[in-house]
């Protein structure tokens, strides 16, 4: 990596991680996130993803173990598990159902007024919603990890793809802290949950298929290579091949930000008018 890049990743760390400790020191926004995280928790529709992602998860793990079993493929347990395209098309449903209330709810009944005009800060609310729906997505990933582990402890077979594995759960990461980024600020841009939950779903599968849909459109090489560059199916490649790519973090986290920050001044217009 040249020294440019060292650079530019230092800085962006820098402009991240300090407003989150910062966010994370602070009591209020410690308060707000234990109320919310417990609200996603407790909600029904919490179960309704634990119960999507664990099926999904499973179907997906043992039907590659299966084929890997039967058929000489020159492909590793954890890429052929996250390279299915019924795996992708589920994947981008959890987004929606996660941050689909996170805003339109309390836009919808008025209490979201009643919140930014209280004695907090917009960013500790806006962050303590984040963060929340962050920490859930997280917990929901833990389950599949564990169906890994216990295969390699068991066999060493496939024992190799242990970078493919950390690069593939990277990615999942990655994509999880941009796309409930996106769906912060549909749920932040309207009362319907419905809706906002349409809005996320539809910018998630349009970055992650971009590049392939402006493959064959008549648009200049310039713009077809840029945002297939963007596009995540080319990301997801390049991470389950055990390849970290310092270019695609800085790419996720400045968006990430860039999008919270708008959400960040759409709340702020909302407190003004109240």
């Amino acid at each position: 990596m040249e020294r440019s890049q060292y650079i530019i990743l230092f800085l962006l760390i820098f402009i991240t991680v300090i407003p989150t400790v910062y966010f994370l020191l602070n009591r209020t926004g410690i308060i707000i996130l234990k109320k919310e995280l417990k609200s996603i928790i407790y909600s029904p529709i919490a179960w309704i993803i634990v119960s999507l992602v664990m099926l999904l998860n499973g179907f997906s793990f043992t039907a590659a173990l299966e084929i890997l079993r039967k058929n000489d493929i020159d492909e590793t347990l954890v890429g052929y598990t996250f390279s299915s395209t019924s795996f992708w098309l589920t994947y981008f449903f959890i987004f929606p159902v996660i941050t689909m209330r996170l805003f339109a709810e309390e836009n919808k009944v008025g209490t979201i007024e009643t919140l930014l005009t209280a004695p907090v800060k917009t960013i500790h609310v806006l962050l303590a919603k984040y963060f929340s729906a962050l920490l859930f997505y997280i917990i929901l990933w833990i389950p599949s990890v564990v169906n890994f582990i216990l295969l390699w402890l068991s066999s060493k077979e496939n024992s190799e793809a242990i970078g493919s594995l950390g690069g593939a759960y990277t990615i999942i990461l990655l994509l999880g802290i941009f796309n409930l980024s996106i769906g912060c600020l549909t749920s932040a841009l309207t009362k319907n949950q419905l809706v906002a939950a349409m809005a996320c779903f539809t910018f998630c599968m349009l970055h992650f298929l971009i590049g392939f849909i402006l493959q064959d459109l008549p648009v200049p090489d310039l713009w077809r290579n840029g945002l297939f560059y963007v596009s995540t199916v080319n990301h997801v490649e390049v991470f389950i091949n055990g390849l970290i790519d310092t270019r695609q973090l800085v790419y996720y986290l400045s968006f990430t930000a860039l999008i919270l920050l708008l959400t960040y001044n759409i709340l702020e217009f909302r407190k003004w008018k109240a």
